[in-house]
């Protein structure tokens, strides 16, 4: 995986752009350091990280993606770790400029159930909310979001 996301994967320029305009990228090799590697309880690489200045964990994803496929976890990860700050409007941001660009995309359904939470949480609009889960489950229905949100109307 790990060759494969170095020949594929971070080539791509909006994948280039997008890593360095958000992240402080570190490559470690948790096969030689086995604190870092217990501290983050990896087990599998490539992995990724999204951490704090503190090193605090907020999300991660194990193994290879295609370019698109990575650009998503990468708005996952920036919004794991934005929300939790308080910092909605930055999370929703960038979750929502690019949605219709992944159209299609298996992983659209966490994105757009990420974005609603993060828009939620930011604008306390229970109707908007509720809406986005229910186009989830509507156009998306047997994906694990569209099984994951249910609520009485």
């Amino acid at each position: 995986g790990c060759k494969k996301l170095y020949a594929e994967t971070y080539p791509n320029p909006k994948v280039e752009q997008e890593m360095n305009e958000w992240f402080v990228l570190l490559k470690l090799d948790l096969i030689k350091d086995r604190e870092i590697r217990r501290e983050l309880a990896a087990y599998w690489t490539p992995s990724f990280y999204f951490l704090d200045h503190t090193g605090k964990s907020y999300y991660n994803f194990n193994g290879y993606l295609p370019a698109d496929e990575f650009r998503i976890i990468l708005r996952l990860g920036y919004a794991e770790t934005m929300i939790p700050k308080g910092k909605y409007a930055d999370a929703v941001d960038v979750m929502s400029k690019v949605i219709e660009q992944f159209e299609g995309n298996p992983l659209l359904p966490k994105l757009l159930a990420q974005n609603g939470i993060a828009n939620y949480i930011k604008t306390k609009d229970k109707q908007t909310f509720m809406k986005v889960m229910k186009d989830i489950q509507i156009n998306y229905p047997n994906s694990l979001e569209a099984k994951m949100y249910f609520w009485e109307e």
